[in-house]
């Protein structure tokens, strides 16, 4: 019984002994890295560069599939039934291999980590207040500022959506950075892209419209009654309840001073106590949240529970 022939580097024409391999059905028999390091499936390698050898029935075609969608054009399976396909520079991350045939036939996932250190990039993306912004995650901001790697020296296109938004110079240590400003709401599909048309792996954002920031009621907490804008009472402790952005924290403050935090929930409501209000003064509170916005003025007078 004869063993399969380990390709050397970028090597891809391989002859199998025929006795060696069903034909029913597509198989991936080996994948084995530009080092010529045989890679298992649910393996790692750090070269992404992919040799494949496989089987299927003859005379027909074979195509290459990284989960589900084609990576490489068809190559044709011989009469013995073998077939190989090379993919070169395969994308840092998780793949899932699969063979499919012209009779419509699927080999089983042959699944590769490809941990490869990418010479373009864009390592982070942070919002104004210093909050990393995971690729896919959701924020407010219509600011961002990232950072990146690129071949020093070279000039990187900064691409929002498939239009360049800016061109930077990539410092001599192989970093570079960007602010925009501005940005719409929606998905935003960022890359960073030199002119020869390499590409680093994309990072998507998604920015949402802002809740709006407001002061909804006021309650007395001593009468437990609703105070109006521009009201009065004789409670000196009031909680304050309204809007903002979900996790959105600031302070309520008045033309003097911050008086209390507030934190909004997951649902965008806030909740906020004022204690020790002093007699016969109007009060007027807002908002001032740590992305800088304000809310409307909410205004009360608080006048004397004695009787004159």
């Amino acid at each position: 019984m004869n063993d399969l022939v380990t390709p050397s580097k970028h090597r891809t024409n391989i002859q199998l002994a025929p006795e060696n391999i069903e034909l029913d059905a597509p198989r991936i028999h080996s994948v084995t890295n530009g080092d010529g390091e045989f890679i298992p499936s649910e393996g790692t390698t750090t070269n992404g560069d992919l040799s494949f050898i496989g089987s299927a029935q003859p005379n027909q075609f074979a195509e290459i599939l990284d989960d589900g969608i084609p990576v490489h054009p068809p190559v044709n399976v011989d009469v013995n039934g073998h077939f190989s396909a090379l993919l070169v520079n395969q994308k840092r991350g998780l793949h899932f291999y699969s063979v499919e045939t012209t009779d419509g036939q699927q080999s089983a996932m042959w699944i590769i980590n490809v941990d490869v250190k990418e010479t373009l990039s864009i390592e982070s993306v942070y919002a104004p207040d210093g909050r990393l912004i995971g690729n896919g995650e959701t924020t407010f901001h219509t600011e961002l500022s990232f950072t990146g790697v690129a071949t020093p020296g070279k000039v990187v296109e900064l691409v929002n959506n498939g239009i360049v938004v800016k061109l930077l110079n990539v410092a001599s240590d192989g970093h570079w950075s960007a602010n925009l400003k501005d940005l719409d709401t929606g998905t935003q599909n960022f890359i960073a892209r030199e002119p020869n048309g390499q590409q680093s792996s994309p990072w998507q954002v998604h920015i949402k419209e802002p809740a709006s920031i407001s002061i909804q009621f006021v309650v007395g907490n001593e009468n437990f009654q609703l105070i109006g804008n521009h009201k009065s009472t004789t409670d000196r402790t009031v909680t304050l309840v309204g809007t903002a952005n979900p996790g959105e924290t600031g302070w309520i403050v008045d033309y003097h001073r911050d008086l209390v935090p507030f934190a909004a929930n997951d649902n965008g409501v806030y909740f906020a106590t004022i204690e020790g209000l002093e007699e016969n003064l109007i009060h007027t509170f807002r908002l001032r949240s740590d992305l800088g916005r304000l809310s409307s003025p909410w205004a009360i007078r608080v006048i004397s529970s004695k009787l004159g």
